[in-house]
């Protein structure tokens, strides 16, 4: 079969999208499938022969101006690239970045081939959930128009929660929705202990508490600024390192100032690589979600903090405080209480060689039974199950 993956980020960028479309891809060619990614032209050049790479207008910041130009940029000229792929049979689209789908569409329309539209996060349902913007946006109005031309016109739509299967089906009750969820890259656990990073940041040397990921508006990280204050204010030998950068950083660069934090360290951006090495070292794994209305989504840092053997203290409600609860590394509780967020943290920390006594549980659950790899096989099975050759050459169901 020849696919298109169509994908809104660069090859090998380390995020979400990148994570998991490159999964797909190398479960596809290991079938034998003659597999094209279409990405977006960043920096370098991909050494990858199926790696085709579309022209941009660079994402100079993160406003929505620049957001938009950069997806519709994308967009138009994926339509074009997607012309070096030749005959195709299913093209794979995925969402967010939400403008980018349309696009994807139309290239499965003048193949005649089969679309599949891979939904992470329900766009504008997401950005309702964290108070973003309001139901009747402009904004609002042109991604929900997106997500239901979408589910109208793909031939089959994954996502990767129950919760979304459930929203989706709401929407267009006809749609062919399977669940193909997020999940553990057993890859991660090939890298390099780097003891000199750990050494860098003393975490062998005092109880270290990690995050690691976007420090956006949906994460909610003014809660683990909060709980730091309580941990000095208790006078406990804690430090708190956040790796990653985003949307929030300077403000809450400003409330740890302000507050006089110095057991909380901004460490920047890190490759994957050396996120092992710190989930690795670290005594816990903080992961904090902004407020209860987002229920149906399990943020993929949880994978690999459980797949590493990394307790995790979960400030979040829904489907992810079921698969902490289900690995038993770790303690959740709902988002927007400081007290319960300071009694969890507590609870860890005087009962930690105990909660360890679950880490060889959960890494083999993240191996067995969630990673990647494993979801990839089962989403590789069902197109070939679902898709057929048409005799006039497209796909069809």
């Amino acid at each position: 079969m020849k696919i298109i993956i169509h994908m809104g980020d660069a090859y090998r960028d380390e995020t979400p999208t990148g994570k998991r479309m490159r999964v797909f891809y190398e479960s596809f060619t290991a079938h034998g499938h003659e597999v094209k990614l279409l990405v977006p032209k960043i920096n370098g050049r991909s050494e990858n022969k199926d790696v085709i790479e579309c022209a941009v207008i660079p994402l100079k910041k993160k406003t929505s101006l620049y957001r938009f130009l950069n997806s519709v940029s994308y967009g138009i000229t994926s339509v074009f690239a997607s012309l070096k792929a030749g005959p195709t049979d299913v093209v794979l689209t995925t969402s967010p970045p939400p403008l980018i789908s349309m696009f994807g569409w139309l290239i499965a329309k003048m193949k005649r081939a089969a679309l599949i539209y891979d939904v992470r996060d329900i766009w504008p349902d997401v950005a309702w959930e964290m108070g973003s913007f309001s139901r009747d946006s402009l904004y609002s109005k042109v991604f929900a128009f997106i997500r239901d031309f979408m589910l109208r016109h793909a031939d089959l739509v994954t996502t990767v929660s129950k919760g979304k299967i459930e929203k989706l089906s709401a929407y267009e009750p006809k749609a062919d929705i399977l669940h193909v969820s997020n999940g553990f890259d057993v890859r991660f656990l090939e890298n390099v202990d780097e003891q000199e990073l750990a050494d860098r940041y003393g975490m062998d040397k005092k109880f270290t508490c990690i995050y690691a990921g976007n420090i956006g508006l949906g994460q909610g990280l003014q809660q683990l600024l909060q709980l730091a204050e309580q941990a000095k204010a208790a006078d406990l030998p804690v430090q708190f390192l956040l790796f990653g950068g985003g949307a929030d950083e300077q403000k809450l660069r400003r409330y740890a100032s302000e507050h006089h934090l110095d057991n909380v360290s901004f460490c920047g951006y890190l490759p994957s690589r050396q996120i092992y090495t710190c989930l690795k070292h670290a005594d816990m794994c903080i992961v904090t979600i902004v407020n209860g209305n987002v229920t149906d989504s399990i943020p993929s840092k949880i994978y690999e903090a459980l797949g590493v053997g990394c307790p995790v203290l979960l400030c979040a409600a829904g489907e992810s405080v079921e698969l902490l609860e289900e690995s038993q590394l770790g303690v959740a509780v709902p988002p927007g209480d400081p007290d319960a967020l300071w009694n969890a943290f507590l609870q860890m920390y005087q009962t930690m060689p105990e909660i360890l006594g679950h880490r060889e549980k959960a890494q083999r659950l993240m191996v067995e039974k969630y990673s990647r790899q494993h979801i990839s096989e089962i989403l590789e099975e069902e197109i070939q199950n679902r898709f057929s050759l048409a005799q006039e050459g497209g796909m069809r169901i």
